[in-house]
């Protein structure tokens, strides 16, 4: 583990490197100034060239010497006068006094008496010897002059001797002073060094402290990492079992859950009263709620572990919000709430998106709106977001109770509650808003939210959903497979509330099923029989669903390559994964239903894409009214009485037979505008007509139009004239089937 320094350790780490700064600064700086005044005299002496001030007195005298020897031998009997060699040493002489007076440093030596007398001496010969040396065809030639001229130089010969002397002194001298100057400065420089190691071995021995100090706190910080570790050992060991623990409630919750929607749907298509059904609706939207809760903490638990991953695929935004909007639809009314819901016409047309948590989004917050909104209006949009490159924006409205600002603040904390009144009469976990934000986070994009109190809120969602192409359609079946195919399906499950439920609905779908309680009693009926897929719990004793599969895989024989569906209602992320590692094929959620599990077996290739929902088979149209228990039973399986009953009180007759006109009646009611566009083969019409029929049947109550429309719209992508004439066919048969019912049903209800 790394550990940066911190808080006092930073401090301190801090303040000892000011430390040493400021030491080596103290020490340092007079050493490099000693130094630097060395550097100077060395360099006084190399550019001033003491040395010198005494060998030029000596040429100056030496000069002379020359001049007076030169002029002396002219002077001898029969010597020949050499004027030229007499001036030319007279110059040279003269020369040699001005680098005596010019020398650099002469401030040593022309203070001297030495040097005052002998320059006047030599300025005064100067003066006497030019007027000689300048007139050579006369006075040079006079011997008189030229024995003038050596007497003077006898007088100045000893001047210049001394000023030679002097110069030599003042040389010494120059020498001793910086001698002693150097013995000062190495002196301080000695004494400096002993300052500079005083401290450093001071430093050294702080340092060593320190250091002692340093070992001791990273042996504690090794212990503190070693219980870290384990600590974290511990937490993941813990994050696993909450995993494990999440899988397993996730199933014994759900897997009874699967048995009472089941049997909750099964009961609600037989003959009920009234009062029954109402029962019946009551206890199936309170288990679809808890199961709303449940899947909420899930959710939330599954985020916290981060193993919540989205599955982007390429989604119709529009279609979502038509499919969202028809489920909220229903809510509002009840409240008597104008719900609007519109999509901007420069939004894209696909998106890749997970359309299961874009979909979630939608639910809570258009949920919330409506759950908290007594009276007025919900009002949803969906739009691009100006500005940022794939980005949507959804906004929900309403005319609600408000929020004031403290809730606002508080509103996506966990489990809050701004009103606990409210929240005991309207409902709510608490947890929709703070999923929602995290699933809009992982998005890349955020929500916002404002309100006041009685004034209603608005939330705005920005997602980034990046534009994509239309999914490629698939390709219809090569006939290899027949829609009409039973199959031999083998089911392995625990539950015998499922095993009940999951019987009736392999019996109305037309296949033989044949029922065991775990893998190892799967694997031995796959050892006797032949079976077309096996349908595998996850969660299940002796062995599971996983266990089972990686044992049927290696099987020997033809039983090995089986298709394999699990059933499973775990929400752990790497479920999926495992399974299909192991040899699963297709996976079926529960609560299973009907439509799951056809498009499981369709997507292993035992069913063609036309197979139709058999669970309310296509009939056979008898030209004779039925008998009353027919119709009862019929209705009951077409039309939700009540929901018609109600309905039909509700509006004048006049009006309900236009409402009926418009559904049924040629061309324009929307089974016939629908029956046209499978005509025409258009599957975005298609689509949009099927969609619009599904709401108008779900607003009457017609199950049987509700349920073909619905397939029609889902399988609208299809490029399968085959399938589309035989749903065109379903959804007709339905429609004289309903028709019926209603004929019928009129006719029992009292006036």
């Amino acid at each position: 583990m790394n550990h940066k320094p911190t808080g006092l350790n930073g401090w301190r780490v801090r303040h000892w490197v000011a430390a040493i700064g400021a030491a080596l600064l103290v020490t340092l700086t007079p050493l490099s100034y000693i130094q630097w005044k060395q550097f100077s005299l060395i360099e006084d002496v190399a550019v001033n060239q003491i040395d010198s001030i005494m060998w030029q007195s000596y040429q100056l005298e030496r000069e002379l010497s020359h001049l007076s020897s030169a002029i002396q031998v002219s002077l001898e009997p029969g010597a020949v006068l050499d004027v030229d060699h007499l001036v030319e040493r007279y110059e040279v002489f003269v020369s040699r006094i001005a680098v005596v007076t010019d020398i650099p440093r002469n401030d040593l030596l022309n203070t001297t008496p030495a040097y005052l007398e002998a320059i006047r001496l030599v300025n005064a010969f100067v003066l006497e010897a030019d007027p000689v040396f300048a007139d050579t065809g006369e006075l040079l030639q006079q011997r008189t002059a030229r024995q003038a001229l050596v007497r003077s130089i006898e007088q100045i010969e000893p001047a210049l001797g001394e000023l030679t002397r002097e110069a030599n002194r003042a040389t010494a001298r120059f020498v001793d002073e910086r001698n002693a100057q150097l013995r000062e400065q190495g002196g301080l420089v000695i004494a400096l060094a002993g300052v500079q190691a005083g401290v450093l071995l001071l430093f050294v021995a702080l340092l060593v402290r320190h250091l002692r100090r340093q070992v001791v706190q990273y042996e504690k910080l090794q212990a503190v990492s070693h219980e870290l570790a384990v600590a974290k050992d511990e937490a993941e060991a813990a994050n696993h079992g909450k995993s494990v623990f999440l899988a397993n409630m996730s199933h014994e919750i759900r897997t009874p859950f699967q048995g009472v929607m089941g049997m909750l749907n099964l009961l609600d298509e037989t003959r009920l009263s009234s009062q029954q059904r109402d029962f019946v609706q009551t206890a199936r939207d309170s288990a679809q709620h808890l199961l709303g809760v449940l899947n909420d903490i899930l959710d939330v638990s599954t985020m916290e572990s981060g193993t919540l991953r989205l599955a982007p695929e390429p989604v119709s935004l529009r279609a979502l919000t038509q499919e969202v909007e028809s489920l909220m639809r229903a809510t509002a009314r009840e409240k008597g709430l104008a719900l609007d819901v519109e999509t901007a016409p420069d939004l894209p047309d696909w998106v890749m998106a997970d359309p299961t948590r874009v979909r979630q989004i939608m639910f809570n917050l258009l949920g919330n709106a409506v759950k908290f909104t007594n009276e007025g209006s919900v009002t949803a949009r969906l739009s691009r977001l100006e500005g940022t490159p794939g980005g949507v924006c959804l906004t929900v409205q309403d005319t609600g109770m408000g929020m004031d600002a403290a809730t606002v603040a508080q509103l996506f904390t966990r489990f809050y509650q701004a009103d606990n009144s409210i929240r005991r009469r309207i409902g709510g976990s608490g947890l929709g808003l703070e999923i929602s934000r995290n699933l809009a986070n992982m998005m890349g994009g955020t929500i916002d939210v404002s309100s006041e109190v009685d004034q209603g809120s608005l939330f705005t969602v920005h997602m980034i959903l990046p534009e994509t192409a239309a999914p490629a359609q698939q390709m219809p079946s090569s006939g290899h497979t027949d829609p009409s195919r039973q199959l031999r399906v083998l089911v392995a499950e625990d539950h015998p509330i499922n095993l009940k439920y999951m019987n009736i609905l392999l019996d109305r779908m037309g296949h033989e099923a044949v029922f065991c309680e775990n893998g190892q009693e799967a694997l031995q009926l796959l050892a006797r029989q032949r079976f077309d897929v096996v349908l595998l719990d996850y969660h299940m004793p002796v062995l599971d669903g996983l266990a089972a599969t990686a044992a049927i895989r290696a099987l020997d024989g033809p039983s090995k390559d089986i298709k394999v569906v699990l059933v499973t209602a775990d929400v752990v992320n790497d479920t999926r994964k495992k399974a299909l590692d192991v040899g699963v094929n297709e996976f079926a959620s529960k609560p299973l239903q009907a439509q799951d599990l056809q498009r499981a077996l369709q997507r292993c290739g035992l069913l063609d894409a036309a197979t139709m929902l058999v669970n309310d088979p296509v009939p056979v149209l008898e030209a004779a009214a039925p008998e009353p228990d027919e119709l009862n039973t019929s209705a009951a399986g077409l039309i939700d009485t009540e929901s018609y009953t109600e309905i039909v009180a509700m509006m004048p007759p006049d009006t309900m037979d236009e409402l009926l006109g418009t559904l049924f009646e040629p061309p324009e009611g929307s089974v016939h505008v629908l029956l046209a566009s499978l005509a025409a083969g258009d599957a975005a019409q298609i689509a949009y007509d099927a969609h619009k029929l599904k709401g108008t049947a779900m607003l009457l109550g017609f199950r049987a139009l509700v349920r073909t429309s619905a397939q029609i719209e889902r399988l609208a992508p299809e490029d399968n004239p085959t399938l589309r004439r035989e749903l065109g066919n379903q959804l007709l048969v339905d429609k004289e089937r309903t028709q019926l019912a209603l004929q019928q049903f009129a006719l029992t209800v009292p006036a």
